[in-house]
């Protein structure tokens, strides 16, 4: 703040001095110091940006799991669906009442060696 300076009765007024400009280095030293903290702020967003990303993907990897375990119990119903659709006793009743065959008689019942080709 000014003070005022009284000479011999007159009062004479200190001016306050013109703003002093800043040297290279103090200029230099505000640029580090915006630097780092550009720096800080790059480093905290990429830090959330990786982080959302992991939650992202860990979401959809537990998606994958349970449409794995879901395909894993849908292949093995078909799995016994087949074996049901493969049985004898199955192939036998279609045999005997849709396509109307019987058991054959014990002499039409004809089997043939295995003879191996040489």
């Amino acid at each position: 703040m000014p003070q005022a300076i009284e000479i011999a009765g007159a009062r004479i007024r200190e001016l306050p001095r013109p703003a002093a400009r800043r040297s290279g280095w103090e200029w230099l030293e505000s640029l580090a110091t915006v630097v780092l903290c550009v720096l800080i702020l790059a480093g905290v967003l990429f830090y959330v940006w990786q982080h959302t990303r992991v939650l992202r993907e860990s979401y959809a990897i537990e998606r994958l799991h349970e449409q794995h375990a879901r395909l894993v119990q849908e292949n093995k119903s078909l799995r016994l669906e087949i074996g049901h659709l493969r049985s004898l006793r199955r192939v036998e009743e279609i045999a005997r009442t849709r396509l109307g065959m019987v058991t054959p008689a014990p002499g039409q019942v004809l089997v043939i060696p295995d003879t191996r080709i040489q």
